[in-house]
Protein backbone atom coordinates (compact mmCIF):
# COMPACT_ATOMS: atom_id res chain seq x y z
CA UNK A 1 0.00 0.00 0.00
CA UNK A 2 2.87 2.47 -0.72
CA UNK A 3 1.25 5.83 -2.64
CA UNK A 4 5.16 7.14 -2.08
CA UNK A 5 6.44 6.10 -5.56
CA UNK A 6 4.47 7.33 -8.45
CA UNK A 7 5.05 8.98 -11.83
CA UNK A 8 2.66 11.49 -13.88
CA UNK A 9 0.52 11.10 -17.06
CA UNK A 10 3.67 12.43 -18.95
CA UNK A 11 5.74 9.17 -17.52
CA UNK A 12 7.62 11.78 -15.32
CA UNK A 13 8.57 11.13 -11.61
CA UNK A 14 6.00 12.60 -9.89
CA UNK A 15 7.38 14.83 -6.66
CA UNK A 16 8.06 13.08 -4.04
CA UNK A 17 5.39 13.36 -1.13
CA UNK A 18 6.43 15.35 2.04
CA UNK A 19 6.51 12.54 5.08
CA UNK A 20 5.85 13.41 8.86
CA UNK A 21 7.29 11.68 11.71
CA UNK A 22 5.16 10.93 14.33
CA UNK A 23 4.38 8.05 16.89
CA UNK A 24 1.60 6.01 17.24
CA UNK A 25 -1.15 5.56 19.77
CA UNK A 26 -4.82 4.25 19.77
CA UNK A 27 -8.05 4.77 21.72
CA UNK A 28 -11.50 3.54 22.12
CA UNK A 29 -13.49 6.10 24.13
CA UNK A 30 -16.85 6.44 22.23
CA UNK A 31 -18.71 10.23 21.72
CA UNK A 32 -17.63 12.95 19.50
CA UNK A 33 -14.39 14.09 17.42
CA UNK A 34 -13.09 17.62 17.61
CA UNK A 35 -15.09 17.98 14.11
CA UNK A 36 -18.28 16.90 16.14
CA UNK A 37 -18.52 13.62 14.17
CA UNK A 38 -19.49 10.35 16.13
CA UNK A 39 -16.20 8.21 16.20
CA UNK A 40 -15.50 5.16 14.04
CA UNK A 41 -13.36 3.32 12.75
CA UNK A 42 -10.80 4.66 10.17
CA UNK A 43 -10.64 8.07 11.87
CA UNK A 44 -7.77 9.34 13.94
CA UNK A 45 -6.30 12.35 16.17
CA UNK A 46 -3.72 14.34 15.17
CA UNK A 47 -1.64 16.77 18.04
CA UNK A 48 -0.96 18.71 14.57
CA UNK A 49 -4.20 21.46 13.58
CA UNK A 50 -3.17 21.26 10.06
CA UNK A 51 -3.85 17.92 9.71
CA UNK A 52 -7.35 18.36 10.71
CA UNK A 53 -10.47 17.26 8.26
CA UNK A 54 -7.39 15.73 6.41
CA UNK A 55 -6.86 11.82 4.89
CA UNK A 56 -3.89 10.14 6.25
CA UNK A 57 -1.84 7.35 5.44
CA UNK A 58 0.10 5.81 8.22
CA UNK A 59 3.38 3.53 7.91
CA UNK A 60 5.46 1.53 9.88
CA UNK A 61 8.92 4.11 10.48
CA UNK A 62 11.74 1.40 10.80
CA UNK A 63 14.88 1.83 12.24
CA UNK A 64 17.13 4.30 10.21
CA UNK A 65 14.22 6.01 9.21
CA UNK A 66 13.33 3.77 6.86
CA UNK A 67 9.30 2.89 5.39
CA UNK A 68 7.58 -0.17 6.87
CA UNK A 69 4.29 -1.69 6.00
CA UNK A 70 1.13 0.64 5.88
CA UNK A 71 -0.93 0.69 8.68
CA UNK A 72 -3.70 1.92 7.21
CA UNK A 73 -5.69 5.23 5.68
CA UNK A 74 -7.11 7.36 8.08
CA UNK A 75 -9.59 10.59 8.03
CA UNK A 76 -7.64 13.33 10.78
CA UNK A 77 -11.04 14.22 13.04
CA UNK A 78 -10.24 14.68 16.02
CA UNK A 79 -7.42 16.27 18.65
CA UNK A 80 -6.13 16.84 21.98
CA UNK A 81 -3.47 14.49 21.60
CA UNK A 82 0.57 15.07 22.54
CA UNK A 83 2.97 16.34 20.32
CA UNK A 84 3.72 14.86 17.15
CA UNK A 85 1.89 11.90 18.11
CA UNK A 86 -1.54 10.29 15.60
CA UNK A 87 -3.72 8.55 18.20
CA UNK A 88 -5.79 5.95 15.87
CA UNK A 89 -9.73 5.28 16.96
CA UNK A 90 -10.42 1.68 17.36
CA UNK A 91 -14.03 0.24 18.19
CA UNK A 92 -12.57 -1.72 21.38
CA UNK A 93 -9.37 -2.17 23.36
CA UNK A 94 -8.54 -5.39 21.72
CA UNK A 95 -8.47 -3.42 18.56
CA UNK A 96 -6.20 -0.92 20.22
CA UNK A 97 -4.05 -3.40 21.20
CA UNK A 98 -3.77 -5.24 17.51
CA UNK A 99 -2.83 -2.06 15.98
CA UNK A 100 -0.18 -1.09 18.51
CA UNK A 101 1.38 -4.70 18.32
CA UNK A 102 1.51 -3.71 14.11
CA UNK A 103 2.85 -0.43 15.12
CA UNK A 104 5.51 -1.93 17.27
CA UNK A 105 6.25 -4.90 15.22
CA UNK A 106 9.57 -5.19 12.48
CA UNK A 107 11.27 -2.78 15.22
CA UNK A 108 9.42 -0.16 14.74
CA UNK A 109 8.98 0.91 18.27
CA UNK A 110 5.64 3.20 17.73
CA UNK A 111 7.43 5.29 15.13
CA UNK A 112 5.44 5.88 12.39
CA UNK A 113 5.30 7.96 8.94
CA UNK A 114 2.52 9.91 8.15
CA UNK A 115 1.75 11.16 4.35
CA UNK A 116 -1.14 13.37 3.57
CA UNK A 117 -3.11 12.37 0.51
CA UNK A 118 -4.26 16.35 -0.83
CA UNK A 119 -7.41 16.08 -2.11
CA UNK A 120 -8.80 13.40 -0.45
CA UNK A 121 -12.26 13.37 0.91
CA UNK A 122 -13.47 10.40 3.74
Amino acid sequence: MFLIACTSLSGKAAEEPELIKAHATAYCLPGKTYTGKEVREGICASSNPDLIGKTIIIYQRLPENRIGKGLGIYEVEDSGCNDYVIDVWCPTLEDCQEFMDSAYENGASGKIWVQVIEGAKG
